[in-house]
């Protein structure tokens, strides 16, 4: 990176002072040298000489060795590389460019900063040269850009401990917090709007992963559409749908005809009577009202859905990120085995949910082994194409309809298994799935239902 610059009478952006302050403080103060690596390593250091003398000593500290000017010099004679540095002069200077240790973080982090803005001028030269040099189709050049922006904003994440006397601080907070609401059946997460579900898993939880499984055409996407119109017609949040699947035209017509309770069939013949215009109306208001984000552009990345997802957060105060589906999520690399790239993706949606600190519900596709059973029910094992989606997943919810596969069983039953919850119970309960109004809602279990 020493080399690398933006032109030629430019340099790239570096702060010696801190740099100097950084490696001053760790002579002075062995004690800060855990911190600062918590926040650097070699390569985040401009100059030659820096990167030499943070890497001896790291090399001297992992060996059991405490660090001081004499034993530094020692160390980098021995390597050949004292003069390279500046000799035991240039140490000495060191010593004196920090007073104290005590703001060794904060220069740490100058360094890190202005590391991460070099990797950036660096990747966005070789991403303008590629595009000019038009040596791969677009799609791909799309995608190395994705990767190195990606890979500089990986870089930038460090450590971020806490002792434990915090976290059961934090605890007890949230403990006051659940004891203050009057309804002793209150949920701490986001409700889907249905009783049984919600009491199961108590909402949707902060920087929680939600996976929503089953075979085409069970009901994924209404069930996603249902628990969305909940979120922003009761509860009044705002929510971003990112569709991979179907237009937002489409998506709007499913709401509108859930809300209103229209049998959708009439309103895709063009033929809906003067009542249901009525409902369709109301409802379109209703709907207006809410605070819906849909994206419905095809073929994105984790990197633009994240993005999208980041601004709506900070513009918006979004609480509920739902994507339909996970597998068609555009891997970052096309040539990577299949299961890698979904198992990429899946990572990137637990970080989704654990950056913004709100619930990522992502929509999968559950593989043809199910079908061949005798029960025909779905199991964590069919999760299609990789088993990180089990693993990242704090919570899957798999939906199984009886009536597909003949028998006495109605046809408007869904059996939903919570087949996993990382923190809560796992178990099944049954919805109504009134399919001509494309609307879930509460099973009575004596074959009513009610409105949710």
């Amino acid at each position: 990176m020493a080399n690398d610059a933006s032109g030629p009478d430019r340099l790239p952006p570096q702060s010696p002072e801190a740099e100097r302050s950084t490696l001053g403080s760790m002579l002075r103060d062995n004690a800060v040298i855990n911190d600062v690596l918590q926040f650097l390593d070699t390569e985040n250091f401009y100059f030659d000489a820096h990167q030499k003398i943070f890497q001896a000593i790291k090399t001297i500290y992992n060996d059991g060795h405490p660090v001081d000017i004499l034993i530094l010099s020692h160390h980098l004679q021995q390597a050949k590389q004292l003069e390279d540095v500046g000799g035991s002069v240039y140490l000495g200077e060191l010593w004196e460019a920090a007073p104290t240790a005590a703001n060794a973080e904060y220069y740490a982090k100058i360094v890190r900063d202005k590391s991460i803005i070099r990797s950036l001028i660096h990747s966005s030269t070789e991403i303008l040269r590629d595009a000019y040099d038009q040596v791969q189709p677009a799609e791909e050049l799309l995608g190395s850009a994705e990767r190195k922006i990606l890979d500089i904003a990986e870089k930038g994440v460090t450590s971020n401990t806490h002792t434990i006397q915090m976290a059961i601080k934090e605890v007890y907070d949230r403990m006051d917090q659940r004891a203050r609401r009057k309804d002793p059946n209150a949920i701490s997460g986001i409700a889907s709007g249905f009783i049984d579900l919600d009491q199961l898993t108590a909402g949707f939880q902060n920087s929680e992963l939600v996976i929503l499984a089953a075979r085409p055409s069970v009901g994924k996407t209404a069930m996603a559409l249902n628990i969305v119109r909940h979120v922003i017609v009761e509860d009044k949040l705002p929510v971003l749908f990112v569709s991979l699947e179907q237009s937002r035209i489409e998506l709007a017509e499913r709401l509108l005809v859930s809300q209103a309770r229209v049998d959708s069939q009439k309103l895709r013949k063009g033929h809906p009577s003067g009542d249901d215009m009525g409902k369709l109306i109301a409802a379109g208001d209703l709907l207006s009202d809410s605070l819906l984000f849909i994206d419905d552009s095809p073929s994105q990345g984790m990197l633009r859905i994240t993005a999208n997802a980041r601004r709506l957060q900070i513009r918006n105060q979004i609480r509920l990120v739902v994507i339909d589906y996970l597998q068609l999520i555009e891997p970052e690399n096309r040539r990577d085995p299949r299961q890698e790239q979904v198992a990429q993706i899946s990572r990137r949606l637990k970080h989704l949910a654990r950056e913004l600190e709100i619930p990522v519900i992502a929509l999968a596709q559950v593989n043809r082994t199910s079908e061949d059973r005798q029960d025909h029910r779905p199991r964590l094992a069919d999760l299609r194409e990789s088993g990180s989606i089990e693993q990242d997943a704090d919570t899957v919810l798999m939906l199984h309809r009886p009536g597909r596969f003949g028998g006495a069983q109605e046809d408007n039953i869904i059996e939903v298994i919570v087949a996993k919850q990382r923190n809560g119970p796992t178990g099944e309960l049954t919805l109504a799935y009134l399919k001509s109004f494309m609307r879930f809602e509460n099973y009575a279990g004596d074959g009513t239902f009610g409105i949710n």
